[in-house]
């Protein structure tokens, strides 16, 4: 399993990392809701608005070689 950075936008901004086999299914993950809260960084915080269109406009894979060494 591989680990993605899926950016989205809205009224703000969040980057999300996701583990998925292929950036389609971290995408996919993102946008049913399936990922921890904990791996999210937003602008939004506790906002219960703004989120009525959000789309996914990229995905990256993470180096996750990098951060196995950096542990």
């Amino acid at each position: 399993m591989k680990t993605y950075k899926v950016y989205t936008k809205w009224t703000g901004y969040s980057e999300i990392e996701v583990e998925a086999k292929s950036p389609k299914e971290a995408e996919e993950k993102v946008l049913e809701g399936d990922y921890s809260l904990f791996r999210e960084a937003s602008t939004g915080g506790d906002l219960d608005y703004g989120f009525e269109n959000e789309e996914v406009y990229k995905v990256e894979e993470e180096d996750n070689e990098w951060k196995q060494r950096t542990k």
